[in-house]
């Protein structure tokens, strides 16, 4: 595990504080949260956002205790299979499902403390995601949870007919593809909260057992 230097104490108690820099979500960025997610989570949306950070940074599997080859590039099917890659997508699906359970029923610094623990079990673990890979983290699981595609609603009788005689294909629409999508707006905001409280709970373990380990004078 990469070590942190503990005379930067003072710096990462300014960053990560106790203090809060609130992202509340709007009502309707709530319910947009909530109705993305019901859809996505019947998608496989775990196994969806591991794949994809393993497919983007192979550091990924290792950091998720994953043991695959990179060398001849991932063989994602042999990937999918194994059991760790399905227990660590179990978790990742279960707490944002638990996570978008509780917005608008409970306050949320519930979240804050759900976030703050996985940090925490991450240093324990030697998981120390560096700072640009919890960006990709972010994106990752915000870009995966909104990737969802309906077909175009139907014509007429004679759309139909030329649909058939045509090779191409039904089109397809994500209606939370925009940038100022309400969803993606509320994800955005959500997984800012859940990034930011994990990397507290990293850093104050790691801080809290630098000073455990500072000799006494």
């Amino acid at each position: 595990m990469e070590s942190l230097c503990c005379g930067c104490s003072s710096t990462w108690k300014k960053m990560f504080g106790k203090k809060h820099h609130e992202t509340e979500l709007t009502p309707d960025e709530v319910e947009a949260v909530r109705e993305v997610w019901q859809r996505a989570k019947n998608h496989e949306i775990g196994r969806k956002i591991l794949s994809s950070l393993i497919e983007r940074r192979p550091k990924f599997a290792e950091y998720f205790g994953i043991t695959c080859s990179v060398e001849d590039g991932i063989n994602f099917q042999e990937l999918h299979k194994a059991r760790e890659f399905q227990l660590q997508a179990h978790r990742i699906q279960g707490f944002l499902d638990t996570a978008v359970g509780s917005l608008g029923y409970c306050p949320l610094t519930s979240i804050y403390d759900m976030a703050h623990r996985i940090g925490q079990i991450h240093f324990y673990r030697g998981v120390n995601f560096g700072a640009d890979n919890w960006l990709v983290f972010k994106k990752v699981a915000v870009d995966q949870v909104t990737a969802i595609r309906v077909t175009s609603k139907q014509g007429s009788a004679m759309d139909l007919l030329s649909k058939e005689a045509s090779t191409e294909k039904e089109p397809e629409l994500n209606p939370y593809a925009g940038e100022n999508c309400l969803a993606r707006l509320g994800w955005n905001k959500l997984m800012t909260v859940i990034v930011r409280e994990m990397k507290r709970g990293f850093l104050e373990e790691a801080m809290r057992n630098c000073k455990e380990e500072e000799p006494l004078v």
